[in-house]
């Protein structure tokens, strides 16, 4: 195993009083030690020299990332500091024994490597690669998945003050959150990342799949101490490890879904039912009642993993689904367990899990009406995106919107065809709402409010303030004006979805 000059620099002051300076020190690129030959003039790179100061030559060829363990000084080590890895040994030394010394240090780093690569025949899982590392670094080892639950653990993770964890394993939001603060989510970036989680020194590694897909991190805590440097090395090596267990077994890193999951993406997704899904789904379906959510971020949900949220949605709601779908995260929860059995009513408890669930996650959602057929899934679906999309539309700042409250304005605005609600308007309503722009009587809020009121006379003059005379007469009008018949329920009908339409139009111009 190649090491770097920080690792055997770390390793070799346990023994004597070094020092080490120079360029190249992290690069794991070092060969085991060889003496220097008094009559060579070349240093290569890779190689690791041993000399004592006053056999070292003047001015001697040195290629980039080599290294010298130089015993004592001389005047012409500034030389050498300048354009290699440089470990200085301050006081006097055998020879020899240094030799062995660093012999040794290669013969341990060998042994952890030959012990990790046989564990990857042997198709170990991430428990027994951490603790057949522990020796390496001896510092708690944990390693999370991409959903940021905790996989793999030396010691346990319970004993470790930097990690809060749920009964599943789960980060708790506020540990999330503390290590999304200091790493800035980096799940992007490769090598060792140094972090300080909650008052603990924390090295991270992320863990990526053949194709570069974000699959979890390697975490070292290193307590209230500094790491040594030759830690990043060792720990981008494990990381490395554990890559390739993971692409020959990828169930040790990320749990195989639930079948019924797998299911739900397949529906959604329109795909091929396969042999077993369709056994499944004549199994499941119609035994269970759903509510499928369309959950979508706020501005600063940004940092929170979509994998982290549907973690934490499927341990908030039992027997629940989540999954990543088209850039959104898409839920189908079962009413069963939320169901009161006295009113036989889910929807209390759903809504405040649920608005818990959101506020913590930076989250708005749309909820479909409830279903038992899985044929219906893509219904279901669409109604909750629409629910989403026109709740956020009409109520911006409440997060949680039923389908059931916003059908009629997703029934209106598909029923106007990509067109205006002008393109509709019978003879004369655009002279009304023209009236109405300049006068003090509206007579668009009055024939809204008339029709609200099942044409009540009564009731309408009542919430508009005015006798009843005075609306029989503004009735009466905008009858004339328009060439309609308000007692035609067609045209009645008419009136009603425009005027729908023309409040939402208005809305949306106010958003924007």
């Amino acid at each position: 195993m190649k090491l770097s000059g920080e690792i055997i620099f770390q390793n070799l002051k346990k023994s004597y009083k070094t020092e080490i300076d120079g360029t190249g020190r992290e690069a794991a690129v070092l060969m085991r030690p060889e003496f220097y030959m008094e009559n060579s003039e070349d240093f290569l790179s890779g190689h690791l020299y041993l000399a004592t100061a006053e056999h070292l030559p003047r001015r001697p060829r040195i290629e980039k990332n080599c290294a010298l363990i130089c015993i004592g000084e001389n005047m012409n080590i500034k030389y050498y500091r300048e354009r290699l890895c440089l470990i200085t040994i301050r006081n006097r030394a055998d020879f020899f024994r240094v030799f062995q010394t660093v012999q040794n240090i290669f013969d341990r780093y060998d042994s952890w490597e030959k012990t990790l690569l046989q564990d990857l025949v042997d198709e170990a899982d991430i428990q027994k690669l951490l603790a057949d590392s522990h020796d390496i670094f001896a510092r708690p080892l944990t390693v999370l998945d991409k959903r940021f639950r905790v996989i793999a653990s030396l010691p346990d993770i319970s004993s470790l003050p930097s990690w809060g964890v749920s009964s599943t394993g789960t980060l708790t939001t506020e540990s999330l959150e503390s290590f999304l603060r200091e790493s800035s989510l980096l799940t992007e970036k490769k090598g060792a990342i140094r972090l300080e989680i909650n008052g603990i020194r924390t090295l991270s590694v992320n863990l990526f799949s053949a194709d570069h897909i974000y699959q979890g991190c390697l975490c070292i805590s290193a307590g209230s101490d500094d790491f040594r440097d030759g830690d990043d090395r060792c720990a981008e090596f494990l990381a490395s490890v554990i890559e390739k267990a993971a692409a020959r077994n990828p169930e040790i890193i990320n749990d195989s879904d639930s079948s019924v999951r797998s299911l739900f993406q397949t529906l959604i997704g329109e795909l091929p039912i396969s042999p077993s899904q369709r056994w499944l789904l004549n199994a499941v379906n119609r035994r269970n009642t759903y509510v499928c959510v369309s959950l979508h971020s706020e501005a600063r949900s940004e940092r929170i993993p979509f994998g982290y949220m549907t973690e934490v949605f499927e341990e908030t709601f039992p027997k629940s689904f989540a999954f990543i779908q088209d850039n959104e995260i898409l839920g189908f929860i079962s009413t069963g367990p939320l169901t009161d059995s006295k009113t036989n009513d889910f929807k209390a408890e759903l809504n405040v899990r649920l608005r818990t669930f959101l506020k913590q996650m930076y989250l708005y959602a749309g909820i479909s009406d409830p279903f038992m057929n899985l044929f219906d899934i893509r219904i279901h679906y669409a109604q909750a995106q629409c629910a989403a999309d026109n709740g956020k539309l009409i109520n911006p700042t409440d997060n949680l919107y039923w389908f059931a409250s916003y059908a009629l304005a997703e029934l209106v605005i598909n029923s106007l065809g990509g067109l205006p609600a002008e393109a509709y308007f019978p003879a004369g309503l655009s002279s009304l709402i023209e009236h109405d722009r300049t006068s003090g009587v509206s007579y668009l809020e009055t024939l809204k409010v008339f029709l609200e009121e099942n044409m009540s006379n009564t009731a309408a003059a009542a919430r508009l303030y005015v006798h009843r005379s005075t609306l029989i007469d503004r009735i009466a009008r905008i009858e004339r004006d328009l060439q309609i018949d308000l007692k035609d329920p067609d045209q009645r009908l008419l009136l009603e979805i425009l005027i729908k339409a023309i409040d939402i139009e208005k809305m949306m111009e106010n958003r924007t």
